[in-house]
């Protein structure tokens, strides 16, 4: 009796219950799997042989840099068009004819992504074949949203940190007017970037739209814009006018998390009609003006030149914004500068989570400048240099306007040169909400330079309260290095705090 239970129990412990679920479910389950991955799963048993074509999820990407020096390749077959992303090409167009061929299952596609390195014209007709099939089949009803990612090239955005051969992508935007800036163009201009399709402007089920180094053209004839069930939308170097970019925006009218992203043509924009959860401006250099309804903003981000004040007018009430990221392309050293910064600062006094992005921390006229109390910030995220005294200086007066904080974190960025740093009475740092507030402290990309540890030393040993204490070391550094600034750096912190220590 006992053996046959315990060989029912063996029975049982062996069994594929995977197995027995619906093919939705278990493509609902792989579709958190990379793609490929997914698509492996065809090959376990008989029974998982159609499951991939109830994935949902589609996503292939290359990687940066991977089409770097295939300018050779296309001299040398540019007579057949043979593309240089093929395997991209392959496999996405192979799992879309997988769901074609399982037609009769009733999972649709949720979200397309796919990343090419370099686009090239080339690759259009694929591209044009894959939307083709999405958005046939794909309009609306009572089925989830469509979400679309699609990246036509990877590497910087920005003119300030481009390299040489990302120029052809960040500069070919054509010098014409306004009025024909979304017009076609010759071989050499906008016309080598995709055009995207007029019936996705259409697709009554996009809920994501998220485009890079592309093409709108939304003043073709007969053009039409229908999406109102678009939520995110995220428009980076795109080559159109600033007109077609509003009109792109004003059409949907449940857009809540808006992203603008290096929109060279880009002046002015207005976004009064929607309610904003989270907006975005990163590289957008020529944009003077930018009036947003603020009434439910809780989240800010602002990536590019010290804004001057008329750059943002935020509408409702801006003061509730929780989350900020500024972040800029260039340090900035003048006294006018340093009072727009400070400008753009008291539009948001009551932000509670606050990233301050700067090429160099350094700064010897920052306190003549009129910057809010912080009174409500909890968690402080710090990025920069620490290359001379006037770091640490700044540091310091930062953390002396955030009387409440309770989590600071510092990411380390590498300088070339780095001054000599003088001594720092330990006292300069007795700062109300390191001794009272401050419950835990992330140091990112550490090395033990000097100037390092000498800020770390300063922040440690004064906070009192501290419950943890998180270093991430910077990558190549040797485990005797690493393990003498362990020892050293748990001396100066809380001796019952928690330590931990990383590599990145």
């Amino acid at each position: 009796m006992a053996a046959s239970r315990k060989r029912e129990m063996s029975a049982s412990s062996r069994r594929d219950r995977f197995s027995t679920l619906s093919d939705d479910v278990l493509g609902h389950v792989l579709s958190f799997l990379p793609t490929k991955e997914a698509a492996c799963a065809a090959i376990l048993s008989r029974r998982w042989r159609y499951v991939f074509g109830s994935v949902h999820t589609i996503s292939f990407e290359e990687t940066e840099g991977e089409r770097a020096s295939d300018w050779t390749t296309w001299f040398h077959e540019t007579l057949e068009l043979k593309s240089c992303s093929d395997e991209l090409l392959d496999n996405v167009g192979a799992a879309l004819l997988c769901r074609r061929r399982c037609a009769g299952l009733p999972v649709p596609l949720r979200s397309l992504r796919f990343a090419f390195d370099k686009w090239h014209r080339w690759d259009g007709v694929a591209v044009d074949q894959w939307l083709s099939y999405v958005l046939t089949h794909r309009r609306g009803g009572d089925q989830p949203g469509l979400h679309l990612d699609m990246r036509f090239h990877l590497g910087p955005v920005c003119a300030s940190e481009q390299d040489p051969g990302a120029k052809y992508y960040m500069n070919d935007s054509d010098d014409s007017s306004e009025a024909d800036s979304d017009s076609e163009s010759g071989k050499q201009g906008p016309s080598w970037r995709y055009l995207l399709p007029r019936s996705l402007f259409s697709c009554t089920a996009l809920r994501t739209l998220c485009v890079t180094h592309c093409r709108l053209k939304l003043r073709r004839q007969g053009m039409a814009i229908e999406l109102p069930l678009l939520e995110t939308m995220r428009l980076t170097a795109i080559t159109d006018s600033g007109r077609s970019i509003q009109r792109l925006i004003s059409s949907c009218p449940r857009l809540a998390d808006l992203t603008l992203e290096s929109l060279w043509k880009l002046e002015t924009i207005s976004v009064h009609d929607k309610r904003l959860r989270r907006f975005s401006i990163r590289c957008c250099h020529k944009l003077t003006s930018a009036d947003i309804d603020a009434s439910e903003l809780r989240s800010l981000d602002y990536k590019g030149f010290v804004p001057r004040e008329s750059l943002l007018s935020l509408h409702g009430t801006p003061t509730n914004i929780p989350s900020c990221t500024i972040d800029f392309c260039q340090p900035f050293y003048e006294e006018e500068e340093l009072a727009w910064f400070g400008d753009f600062l008291n539009k948001i006094p009551a932000v509670t989570h606050l990233h301050l992005h700067l090429e160099s921390l350094e700064n010897r006229f920052i306190e003549l400048v009129e910057f809010p109390l912080f009174s409500y910030l909890t968690r402080l995220t710090l990025r920069g240099c620490i290359d001379c005294d006037h770091t640490i200086d700044t540091v310091r007066w930062i953390l002396e306007l955030t009387p409440n904080l309770e989590v600071l974190t510092l990411q380390v960025m590498k300088s070339d040169e780095v001054d000599e740093i003088a001594h720092h009475d330990e006292s300069s740092f007795l700062i109300p909400c390191l001794q009272q507030r401050t419950w835990e402290i992330t140091i990112e990309n550490y090395e033990g330079i000097q100037s390092e540890k000498i800020l770390a030393k300063l922040l440690l040993r004064n906070a009192l309260v501290l419950e943890r204490l998180r270093v991430v070391f910077a990558k190549g550094l040797g485990s005797k290095r690493r393990n003498k600034l362990e020892a050293e750096i748990g001396k100066w912190g809380v001796a019952n705090s928690e330590k931990i220590f990383t590599t990145m």
